[in-house]
């Protein structure tokens, strides 16, 4: 079966492990660094599987403070098959530090989006059409760190924009971040992105309607069977909004569905919306 590289494509990732602090405890005190390398285990077979079908690869998906943490992503991905190494001798594999990402850029989304591309570009001229495609990961970490999600989403729409048919790019996020974003921001990352990564390369397109439906559970489990459809007929009746404001406009849905639920529910009715999002896009989801 032929590999579809998913190239034109703007993809996004959920690890379901925080910061390696999943799971016993003492056994990550005991092994750090295999806690450390099981975040990132699905990028690595990923960034292996797209080199051994001869893409490049531009790898900013996690920190990197030196050269040893640079080897050692090297090393990581050559672990998974060592089959590529004739391709990482050739440079189809770059990794860059998007902490130095945010240094440079700061808050010019558009900068970013420069950044990306000037070093496809570079890749694919040193490569000189030996490769099928470039394939990017990249992470939001930095953003996070700095409070400038919204940075972050400005830079994905406006680089949604320019994909061409050898480029792609798969946006890593940790679940706690998740937890930490307004409905509205949730919403928007999944909207932004082609399609949420699975394990076993099941990659999901969720549509406006499995975005509404998850929304619904997330309401009736907090408010009651029904609720939703209630919720969902007053916001029509009253401010004239249709179903479809949730993903064409999640900011006032977020603000509209607050003022309907008032004050003393609004907490709940949010946190059991974002569960029930998030349980459905972690990237080892037992639900596809």
């Amino acid at each position: 079966m032929s590999f579809d590289g998913h190239l034109n494509s703007h993809m996004v990732g959920f690890t379901p492990y925080n910061d390696g602090r999943e799971g016993s405890q003492i056994e990550n005190q005991k092994h750090p660094i295999h806690s450390y390398s099981l975040r990132y285990k699905p990028l690595y077979e990923m960034c292996n599987t797209y080199l051994s079908n001869g893409y490049s690869v531009l790898y900013g998906a996690e920190s990197i403070t030196n050269k040893s943490a640079e080897e050692k992503v090297f090393e990581s991905i050559l672990n998974v098959n060592s089959e590529i190494q004739n391709y990482l001798s050739k440079g189809f594999l770059t990794v860059v530090n998007p902490d130095s990402i945010y240094e440079d850029c700061g808050t010019d989304y558009k900068s970013i989006v420069n950044f990306w591309n000037s070093n496809v570009k570079r890749i694919q001229k040193k490569l000189d059409g030996k490769t099928k495609g470039t394939m990017i990961f990249s992470t939001p970490a930095s953003y996070y760190k700095n409070d400038k999600h919204d940075v972050f989403m400005m830079f994905e729409e406006e680089m949604g924009k320019v994909f061409t048919t050898k480029l792609g790019m798969i946006c890593w996020y940790k679940e706690e971040w998740l937890s930490n974003l307004s409905l509205a921001s949730l919403i928007k990352v999944l909207i932004t992105h082609k399609y949420v990564v699975h394990d076993d390369w099941k990659n999901k397109a969720w549509t406006e309607n499995e975005i509404i439906n998850l929304i619904s559970k997330g309401i009736d489990k907090s408010l009651g069977e029904g609720s939703a459809t209630l919720l969902f007929q007053t916001m029509r009746t009253i401010y004239k909004l249709n179903q479809d404001v949730v993903v064409s406009r999640p900011v006032v849905f977020e603000a509209t569905l607050k003022r309907l639920v008032g004050n003393d529910q609004q907490v709940s009715v949010m946190d059991s919306i974002s569960k029930e999002i998030i349980e459905r896009i972690m990237f080892c989801n037992r639900f596809l």
